[in-house]
């Protein structure tokens, strides 16, 4: 079983929904791979490009999927609290865990817990855009504002995952130091084996350690190295490999931010071994290569993800 905290499946469904008017196309275009990948459990994410798209489009990506979400009981669990997972796994489910990649449509408090009822369980403040909340790494060097901090008020006294993947680093120790709970990073790679705004740095990985939570290391290519005969799953094995080193077991699981569905250009991931969400079996025989038993595995898989919606979600 794995728990793959990271994939924008709610945007997906919306962008189908608008060419062919349904409600099923998870089970037409996910649904075989999922299976085969042994992906039980995931964060589904609302990804509303910051720069090209608007409100509207914000709040009709969660109409969309939460409907898809309920028409599709029969594959689908949507997760509210801890206990569901096990029910919805128990059942042979997907349990999937409503989330969203950056709020800056979010337009008051009352609007988050209005979604919190609905289902959403999981927040990031920013993509990679500053916004009324916080900034991402390609929006400048501001940190966390009054308005972040009030939403993460809410968040925390609601029980929602807090994820900083996109946030720039004034925003990520802003959050770090402010919120009291374990955090995420649900889909980054390792700095110091590949440059990019978006990998993080040994300290930043520490921080997320000290909070209790745990980094998703990621399938995207351009994260795991920079030259194209590098992008390997071999290579992304060394990412995780560095991060339990550095964190040990306990702080390191997967979120794959596999995109091959977002246009025809991701019809791909473009890592070798590992072209879409069915290939996991590849990635778990590299680690085993390096020597990783089944326990180690297992947290890597799923238990390290669960402890933290186990603590979180139950507050």
């Amino acid at each position: 079983m794995i728990f793959d905290a990271h994939g924008d499946i709610l945007t997906d469904m919306y962008q189908e929904s608008l060419k062919k008017r349904t409600y099923d196309s998870f089970k037409q275009r996910h649904l075989e791979k999922y299976i085969k990948g042994d992906i039980k459990i995931s964060i589904f994410v609302n990804y509303t490009d910051p720069y090209k798209q608007d409100k509207l489009v914000f709040n009709e990506i969660f109409a969309v999927g939460f409907k898809e979400i309920e028409l599709n009981q029969d594959i689908f669990g949507l997760v509210l609290e801890y206990k569901d997972i096990e029910r919805f796994n128990k059942e042979g489910k997907i349990a999937v865990i409503i989330g969203v990649e950056g709020i800056k449509y979010l337009s008051s408090k009352d609007e988050l817990i209005k979604l919190y009822k609905q289902g959403l369980r999981h927040l990031s403040l920013t993509w990679n855009e500053a916004n009324d909340y916080g900034c991402g790494i390609l929006g400048g060097d501001s940190g966390l504002s009054d308005k972040g901090k009030e939403i993460l008020d809410i968040a925390k006294d609601l029980g929602m995952i807090i994820d900083l993947a996109h946030a720039n680093e004034s925003t990520f120790f802003d959050v770090i130091n402010y919120v009291k709970q374990p955090i995420i990073v649900s889909h980054a790679n390792i700095r110091n084996i590949c440059f990019h705004p978006r990998n993080l740095t040994d300290e930043q990985l520490l921080a997320i350690k000290a909070t209790n939570g745990v980094i998703g290391l990621t399938n995207v290519a351009n994260f795991i190295a920079k030259e194209r005969e590098d992008h390997t799953v071999k290579n992304l094995a060394k990412h995780i490999d560095y991060a339990i080193k550095l964190l040990g077991v306990d702080h390191v699981g997967l979120g794959f931010d596999i995109c091959y569905y977002l246009g025809e250009r991701f019809n791909n991931t473009l890592v070798k071994d590992f072209e879409d969400i069915s290939k996991t079996k590849n990635l778990i025989k590299e680690l085993k290569s390096l020597g990783y038993n089944e326990e180690d595995l297992d947290k890597i898989k799923y238990k390290n993800f669960l402890r933290v919606v186990k603590e979180v979600l139950n507050r």
